[in-house]
């Protein structure tokens, strides 16, 4: 499975598992070496339409949390 992941999308699948929900802040926050923020944005939306994260609303922000288990 990790050959579907970038870098980057590693990162943040890691990130989620650990935390188990985040927000797009929370994982810019977290990043080593930060992107920009609308690059993490890209990439979370990208990992939500490779079917690997799903996204819900909590007030103004999406959280972002895994699909399936690790």
């Amino acid at each position: 499975m990790d050959e579907d992941f970038s870098r980057r999308e590693r990162q943040i699948m890691d990130l989620i598992y650990r935390e188990q929900e985040a927000s797009a802040r929370q994982v810019w926050d977290a990043m080593p070496d930060q992107p920009s923020y609308g690059t993490i944005r890209k990439l979370l939306q990208i990992l939500v339409s490779k079917g690997h994260l799903k996204q819900r609303p909590e007030g103004r922000s999406l959280l972002y949390s895994a699909v399936r288990p690790r």
